[in-house]
């Protein structure tokens, strides 16, 4: 019977590189929630004021992981950015699920605009810097 070698599963590298723009968006994310808290303990910011933070804090973190994505990646920016934003509302969506809230309401939908628009423009913005960085000649 031959002896057969050890081989070495190597994941690609694009996985390697998702799962870094996704934790750098979640920390992001995560920053700019604690923010927001320490914002809400210092001032008198209204209740209502809450969700459209929390919007704010989840789009910054899909833009700042789709120009991770699409810099790491060095193409397709607008489809990192998308699939970035898609991720966050799913995650959004699950979340919400897991809380016992199963009706789809409009606000619902504005959050699915506003990630994978603020996850595009992060793609688009970050094969911008990609290329400028590649080619810095030209700029």
């Amino acid at each position: 019977m031959p002896k057969r070698s050890a081989q070495k599963t190597q994941v690609s590298p694009l996985v390697g590189h998702i799962f870094f723009a996704g934790g750098s968006g979640l920390a992001v994310t995560f920053l700019f929630l604690l923010f927001s808290a320490w914002l809400f303990t210092k001032t008198q910011l209204p209740a209502w004021s809450a969700v459209p933070l929390a919007t704010a804090a989840v789009s910054l973190g899909c833009f700042i992981s789709g120009h991770v994505l699409s810099r790491r990646v060095g193409q397709n920016g607008l489809f990192c950015g998308l699939c970035c934003g898609v991720c966050f509302y799913l995650l959004y969506l699950l979340a919400a699920l897991l809380n016992g809230q199963f009706d789809y309401s409009a606000l619902a939908g504005i959050k699915l605009v506003c990630y994978v628009l603020s996850g595009c423009i992060g793609g688009f913005l970050g094969i911008l810097a990609y290329e400028k960085a590649k080619h810095p000649a030209r700029h």
